[in-house]
């Protein structure tokens, strides 16, 4: 008998592992960009659509496969509380970097926060009829667009998306649009893994996919680790005349 992949044996679906691997490594593009651009000066208008479009494809990919993840869920609570702690202490460290470096790094909203709360809301939203979940994520698009078109005097609102004048956030996910996306994904959880099964149980087995898998499974981790490693690597290679501003 043919032996399962290592996401089976775990009791993971790997398609959704391999998806998270892959927006980790657009993210990996998409602040590498960032941090040259904003942190070494380095002119990259010439990328286009390449500068931005990977960032929203990452996060789009991500908010998603955390809706569907919510439907496969028990442990939805534990999970947004666990993240949302992790997130503070994200928003603690960048704000203790820039008031000693300066780099505008700050994160006072960026995905961890969002994920966190979407995990929360996503316990009852899940709970909802599925007209219901469909109007809520065009609801949260609709809503989500007019706000980015209004600026606040009130400085805390931020995380629904209404920003004062001088707000800026070197990651910034808010509530609206986003919940969108998760709301998306919660539909599709429903409809395409009611049985909590892989729906593509023969296609996991080559070693690109268990690599992304991988990626996928530890992408928590990674998003702490990779941005010190890829800093000091920017930095080295800066040294070494790689690039200049």
């Amino acid at each position: 008998m043919k032996s399962d992949t290592s996401s089976f044996v775990t009791g993971r679906i790997w398609e959704l592992d391999l998806l998270k691997g892959i927006a980790f490594l657009m993210m990996v593009w998409d602040h590498t960009v960032y941090d040259l651009d904003a942190l070494f000066g380095v002119d990259l208008s010439a990328l286009g659509l390449f500068k931005e479009g990977v960032g929203v494809i990452c996060a789009v990919i991500f908010t998603t496969v955390c809706g569907v993840s919510i439907t496969l869920g028990k442990h939805n609570v534990k999970h947004g509380l666990r993240l949302l702690g992790l997130a503070l202490a994200l928003t603690a460290g960048t704000v203790l970097a820039d008031t000693f470096f300066d780099l505008g790094v700050t994160i006072w909203f960026g995905i961890l926060h969002f994920l966190g709360i979407a995990m929360l809301l996503g316990y009852w939203i899940k709970r909802l009829p599925t007209w219901a979940i469909a109007a809520l994520s065009v609801g949260c698009f609709l809503l989500g667009g007019y706000l980015r078109t209004v600026t606040v005097d009130i400085p805390f609102l931020f995380p629904i998306g209404l920003r004062t004048a001088s707000f800026t956030s070197a990651d910034y996910y808010p509530l609206f649009p986003h919940l969108g996306y998760v709301c998306a994904g919660i539909l599709l959880g429903r409809l395409l893994y009611g049985a909590k099964k892989t729906r593509f149980p023969s296609l996991g087995e080559s070693i690109p996919a268990r690599a992304l898998c991988f990626l996928g499974r530890h992408t928590l981790l990674l998003y702490f680790a990779h941005q010190p490693v890829l800093l000091g690597l920017l930095y080295v290679l800066q040294i070494f005349g790689v690039f200049s501003a």
